[in-house]
């Protein structure tokens, strides 16, 4: 009897351990989201804000401009003051290479992270982002967000070849590629030293040899290589250059709406165009309810209205630029060529081998 009843003891101790050991478990980010989502709205959004109460903060790395961070930070901060958001921004090849070793090694800092559309790959074959599914979603076009909900978009870039228009006239401005390779402009171009969108859209469109004889050409003609597509469009405004090759429609605009910068801008058929920041939370993200909350903010239309005054392209529905040159695009005729991380198979690796060759390396022949 003795015997029976210390091993019924002991069956009972083991029950409770196991028991207290699953209760006591924190349920994973995904697991969070899994049952926030099954609520009503109203209810959603109350028990999220409660929980980015008790976590008091989230962390955010951020691949896009200073503006675009401040704007989002600042408006975020209005909307939930009691959160504190820390932004810190990692650009490019050294971002991801940041984000991956910090996930490698299970320090994680950040509970949302974005990157360009050409490196988000590499994140979702590392497993650093978790599933979440956003009401916001319903605003976006398809390439904007990930089936998964591995990852979203909230605007778009795009384009154009920019000019000094007091150095150039607006009739005699390059309205084509192809006008960049005329003498006239010889020693006149600038050109980033990573131009991936261009080259990526330019194989997309022409194939590789195309892409590679007209990059050379357009070297030959002195095209000067500088880093850096703000800096082209302050040296566009300056007037230290007259023709930029690739820089970004919304800052063109921008700068010459704000600063009073002599800038004017052609849209090339087609313009080279890409899906933005995709951004995501972390399986590991501490504060997954202000990230949450943060996903939520950045898609909503608050969001996209201040990306736009930021001088952002929000890619929501029925949400409108801040100027008017880079509005209705597809009312005034602008054929884009959007780019997604879909298309980077077919492209990426050529892409980069022709730029670090002819772009960095300047191999001409």
């Amino acid at each position: 009897m003795k015997i029976k009843t210390t091993f019924s003891v002991f069956l009972a101790a083991i029950w409770f351990v196991t028991i207290f050991s699953s209760s006591a478990r924190s349920a994973t980010v995904e697991e969070v989201f899994s049952g926030i989502n099954k609520l009503p709205a109203n209810e959603r959004q109350k028990r999220l804000e409660e929980g980015a109460k008790k976590e008091a903060s989230v962390t955010v790395y951020s691949n896009t401009g200073l503006e675009s961070i401040r704007a989002y930070q600042d408006g975020f901060a209005k909307k939930y003051p009691f959160v504190k958001i820390d932004t810190t921004r990692l650009q490019g090849a050294k971002g991801l290479d940041r984000i991956l070793l910090e996930h490698r090694v299970g320090k994680l800092q950040a509970d949302v992270v974005g990157v360009d559309f050409d490196y988000i790959e590499e994140l979702l074959k590392a497993g650093v982002t978790g599933r979440y599914d956003t009401p916001e979603k319903k605003f976006y076009a398809n390439p904007f967000w990930d089936k998964n909900g591995f990852w979203y978009a909230s605007d778009y870039a795009l384009l154009v070849i920019g000019y000094n228009t007091n150095l150039v006239k607006p009739a005699e401005a390059p309205k084509t590629y192809q006008d960049l390779l005329n003498p006239k402009w010889k020693n006149d171009l600038s050109i980033d030293t990573e131009p991936e969108q261009a080259v990526f859209a330019w194989l997309l469109e022409w194939g590789e040899e195309k892409t590679a004889e007209y990059m050379k050409a357009l070297m030959r003609n002195g095209t000067v290589a500088r880093n850096g597509h703000t800096l082209q469009v302050q040296l566009l405004c300056s007037g230290e250059i007259k023709v930029a090759v690739e820089v970004y429609a919304a800052r063109v605009a921008q700068m010459k709406h704000d600063k009073g910068c002599p800038l004017g801008m052609n849209f090339t058929n087609p313009a080279p165009a890409s899906v933005g920041s995709h951004r995501g939370i972390a399986k590991s993200a501490k504060n997954p309810h202000a990230a949450a909350l943060y996903m939520d903010y950045v898609l909503s239309a608050e969001g996209a209205a201040v990306l736009a005054k930021a001088g952002g392209l929000p890619a929501r529905k029925g949400a409108k630029a801040a100027y008017e040159e880079v509005s209705n695009l597809e009312e005034k005729g602008v054929r884009m060529l959007m780019m997604g991380h879909e298309d980077m198979p077919k492209v990426k690796e050529k892409g980069y081998k022709l730029i670090e060759e002819i772009i960095i390396r300047k191999q001409l022949r």
